[in-house]
Parts: C-alpha cells; structure tokens; sequence
C-alpha cells in the first residue's frame, strides 16, 4: 500500500519553481519526498511545461535581439576595418602581393554573396538536377562507381571485339 503525501499550495509552488529552472523530475521527486509519477502529474495538469516552454522562447526570444545587434555592430566594424585596410593597399606605391590579392578577392567574394543572398539569388553555380536522366546518362554515371558493377558501353564494346 503506498502513502500519499498531500502537498500544500507553498509546495507546489517552490515545486514549479525547480521545475522551472530545469531541476530533474527525480530530483524534485527526492527533494519533496514525493513519487515521480506525482510530480509528472503536476507537470501536466498544471501546465507546467507549456509556461518553462513559454519561458524559454522568451529568454532566446531577448537572446538572440541582443545578440543580433551585437552581430550588426561587430558586422560594422568589421567592414570599416576591411575599408580601411584595403584603401590602404590599393594607394601604396608598391603592388599587393599575391597574398594580399587573394585576400582582397576573397574579401570581395564574401561581400558579393551577402548580396546575392539577401537578392535571394544562388552563391554557388550548382548542377541542376531537376530533369530526368535518360538511360544513357544513368548508365556513364553508374559506370563510374567502382561499387555499381555495370561497365561502361567502351567497356561493353571491348569485351565484344
């Protein structure tokens, strides 16, 4: 037979107040002297879960705007720094080392993609694989996997002759 334990309302409180600092089911079990399956039964009808749900979204809700103008001001520097470095190299009297024009093309790479992403536009050239492969192409393809164990039709033609 096994002993129920009433709780009372400041219980149930501080029991929602571990719950909602993301303590373990077990842990506020032990700590309240109390089966699992009562603190679950809490959980669930009180709605526990859907408020330290709420709760969260709200933390990175607030995370994430500061951390999203923490991105923009960090972007901003940034992009001064690269100003300024490259106004500097392209004025100097001697040219740029190879070095330095790679880092001056990647620069400008990484800026053409943030614009051709926020235009919505691709950043890469990709094959497009929407149509259908013909017979033909599926089999050139199969043929140069080393795991498929279909010859290519040269291969095919030499074992004939």
């Amino acid at each position: 037979m096994s002993k129920t334990k009433k709780l009372n309302a400041k219980q149930l409180e501080a029991m929602k107040e571990m719950f909602m600092r993301h303590r373990p089911v077990s842990e506020i079990a032990r700590e309240f002297g109390v089966a699992r399956n009562t603190v679950n039964y809490h959980i669930n009808t009180n709605s526990w879960l859907a408020l330290r749900k709420m709760q969260d979204l709200d933390v990175l809700t607030s995370f994430s705007e500061s951390k999203k103008t923490d991105f923009i001001n960090m972007t901003m520097s940034s992009v001064k720094i690269m100003e300024r470095a490259l106004h500097e190299l392209a004025t100097r009297h001697e040219p740029p080392s190879i070095n330095e024009a790679t880092r001056a093309a990647d620069i400008l790479k990484t800026l053409d993609n943030i614009l051709r992403l926020d235009d919505g536009k691709p950043t890469d050239i990709v094959e497009n694989t929407e149509k259908p492969m013909d017979n033909k192409e599926l089999k050139k393809k199969l043929a140069v996997d080393p795991f498929s164990g279909i010859a290519s039709e040269e291969e095919e033609d030499e074992k004939l002759n």
